[in-house]
């Protein structure tokens, strides 16, 4: 209760140190309003019907108010004289006590924007449609069609800069940012005269006396006298406290250990068979490996090549441009797809289908295209599925519920909550019914209704049914039976012979080596292809052979046995891995190691960890640092490092303290521990190094 009154008594004083702040006060009287001081004296009568601006605010501004009568506006003087007859459309308190107000022209019936001062002067007419004042000067703009154009005047209605651009921001300190129809854009001064030309994208705010400026996705900075501090060419810049600029990572070119290219960029990725893809400053485009630009320098993404097309996001709509840089198709999409041969596009959220010709196929817009099945492309038009060709002609009318992939030249539908089975022409070959159909082949297919599935000709005779849950294979069904066995059943509905065991196990693993490892009453063994017992069912668990040996665990621990059931290896290991090239990675209570076949240690058992490599080489962990063995568990490379990975049989790339280098396999160095990043681009046998760029102050 306590803190809650506490919280009351800072609400009321709050309210009170509010109303005490405001001078005037609105009173209302019979529908009327007027205003009264802070001392509750009546300035203004309640005579009014509306006491503010037209923006909706109502504290007074240089001893005026505005009033409202009927829908004009009026402005009124602090004792209650007229200023002005009320007829202005619009009135509000502009800077520097002026008044921005509009008046209806009388033709076209569209509100035009002037100025007038506290003595209700005009002093810039009414012949504008958009007016922001900045000082003494004031940025007007005039519609043409649809289109505004902008310029700049003085308070005396006289021109400073022309109206003819697409836009003006006043950026304080006198200056003006103009952007032309080009989107380029350029620094005035309040003179009218250009400082910087029209060669910027644009310009922020000034800041401690400088403005940062952005062309070609880099960034610069420009003091207020207009003149350009710093060219644009930086990745970063900041204005708070002190200057500073930060360039862009640069990239290098490594070949046989020597920079053959140098390049500044927020990233580089190998991108096609021969150029590469930049990223700066969230632009993409495409370089060529003498770092030539290959496509616009615009575009928020732009992905890899699908037959010489590459998709690209401008504005957040997107297009196509080909490899040679030409814009194909125009950033005006929601979405758009390469699939080989053909274009999804989706605009308005409707899709098409294009060619690579860029010629519109489809002649009708569609919620959904899906990928293409058969010779065709689902479709889907107000909630219902059909087909069209690769002409766009609307082979199978949209009108089914679902359609499935075409097989054999037929698809599954389903029509009204029933399926059936239609031809590439449309026409049923199997006629809608309550269950699923799934085509097997030109002759036959499988209807499934609750737990019965039933093997049918197209002729609708009934080969085999069966309640057992059934899989489809190349050339025969396979049947689950209840009791865990399983039956091969042919396409004439015949039970024939198995090639897997018929005894009814609860698990049945392929192992290699024409064996089996089934599970029986809780324990795994070995059968072959005849249902014979190999190896009895005695382990907790098995792995799968290798090498002609198979790891087994008993009493909790693993070893390994041959084809015959000898133990080979004693079941002394917590985990185990498959033998290859006679040799295993095992655990033991002490860490990892390797052992060959016989079970001899080939390394000490004390890794943390180890990584069989494509190459036959072992990564292995300890510590938390990564090192390489040979194929035969000799070392390498002395686990020492943070990062290890092949780059190819030859070289390793490893970092440590997050510098990155490369090494040989036997660990001498190739490129010198001191980059940021590094990877390996092997269409050239080259590598990509980077070093980050830092702050830099700059001198003032």
């Amino acid at each position: 209760m306590r803190y809650f009154l506490r919280g009351l008594v800072l609400i009321l004083i709050t309210a009170v140190s509010v109303a005490q702040s405001k001078d005037f006060q609105l009173i209302y009287k019979d529908g009327k309003v007027g205003l009264s001081d802070a001392k509750g004296n009546v300035v203004i009568p309640a005579e009014y019907e509306e006491l503010g601006w037209s923006t909706g605010e109502d504290e007074p501004t240089s001893n005026t108010i505005g009033y409202r009568k009927g829908e004009f506006w009026g402005l009124l003087a602090l004792d209650n004289q007229r200023i002005t007859e009320p007829e202005y459309t619009n009135l509000y308190p502009a800077k520097g006590g002026f008044y921005i107000a509009s008046v209806r022209g009388k033709i076209s019936h569209n509100d035009f924007l002037g100025v007038i001062t506290n003595q209700g002067k005009v002093i810039i007419p009414f012949k504008y449609n958009a007016i922001k004042l900045d000082g003494l000067r004031a940025v007007v703009g005039v519609k043409y069609g649809r289109q505004y154009k902008f310029g700049v005047v003085d308070m005396a209605d006289k021109l400073v800069i022309p109206i003819e651009y697409k836009d003006v921001v006043s950026l304080g300190h006198l200056r003006f940012a103009v952007k032309n129809f080009d989107n380029k854009t350029a620094i005035f001064s309040d003179a009218g005269k250009p400082v910087v030309d029209f060669v910027l994208d644009s310009i922020s705010n000034y800041q401690n006396g400088h403005a940062i400026i952005y062309a070609n996705h880099q960034l610069g900075v420009v003091n207020n006298n207009g003149q350009i501090v710093e060219e644009p060419q930086f990745q970063d810049v900041r204005l708070e406290d002190e200057l500073q600029v930060k360039a862009f990572d640069e990239w290098q070119v490594l070949k046989a250990g020597k920079a053959s290219l140098s390049m500044n960029y927020d990233n580089i990725i190998p991108f096609g068979n021969e150029n590469y893809k930049v990223e700066a400053n969230g632009k993409s485009w495409v370089i060529n490996k003498e770092n030539e630009s290959l496509t616009p320098q615009r575009f928020s993404c732009i992905e890899e090549p699908v037959n010489g097309k590459m998709l690209f996001r401008y504005h957040n709509k997107w297009g196509i441009i080909d490899t040679g840089g030409e814009v194909f198709m125009r950033p005006k999409y929601d979405s758009l797809i390469l699939n080989n041969d053909v274009i999804y596009a989706k605009s308005q959220g409707s899709w098409s289908l294009f060619d690579f010709h860029g010629i519109q196929k489809s002649n009708t817009n569609y919620d959904e295209i899906g990928r293409r099945t058969g010779y065709y492309y689902p479709v889907k038009k107000k909630n219902h599925w059909g087909f069209i060709d690769r002409s766009g002609d609307e082979v199978i009318h949209c009108v089914y519920d679902q359609v499935g992939e075409i097989i054999n030249n037929m698809v599954v539908v389903r029509f009204h909550g029933e399926y059936g089975i239609l031809d590439k022409n449309g026409d049923w070959v199997v006629l809608p019914q309550k269950g699923r159909l799934t085509i097997i082949n030109d002759d036959y297919y499988l209807i499934k209704s609750g737990k019965l599935s039933t093997l049918k000709s197209y002729d609708d005779e009934t080969i085999y049914f069966t309640e057992n849950q059934v899989d489809i294979m190349e050339d025969h069904l396979l049947e689950h039976l209840s009791d865990g066995g399983l039956w091969k059943i042919d396409f004439n509905g015949r039970i024939v012979n198995r090639d897997i065991p018929q005894q009814r196990f609860e698990e049945i693993r392929s192992s290699g080596e024409g064996l089996f490892a089934v599970k029986y009453q809780g324990r795994f063994g070995f059968v072959d292809n005849q249902n014979r017992l190999i190896i009895a069912n005695r382990y907790e668990d098995v792995g799968d052979f290798g090498d002609g040996l198979v790891s087994i665990k008993l009493l909790g621990k693993w070893g390994y046995i041959d084809r015959h059931e000898n133990i080979i290896i004693q079941p002394v290991y917590t985990e185990v891995s498959i033998f290859k090239n006679n040799m295993a990675i095992v655990k033991a209570h002490t860490g990892y190691g390797i052992i060959d076949k016989l079970g001899k240690k080939l390394t000490p058992q004390n890794f943390d960890q180890i990584t069989s490599l494509p190459s036959g080489r072992f990564l292995v962990k300890k510590e938390g640092k990564y090192g390489l063995l040979d194929s035969e568990g000799g070392f390498l490379i002395n686990a020492k490092y943070d990062m290890l990975e092949e780059v190819n049989d030859r070289y390793v790339k490893v970092s440590l303290f997050g510098k990155y280098g490369v090494l040989t396999s036997n660990g001498v160095d190739v490129i010198p521990l001191m980059y940021d990043d590094l990877f390996y681009d092997a269409r050239f046998d080259e590598y990509l190094v980077k070093k980050k760029s830092s702050w830099v102050k700059v001198a003032q």
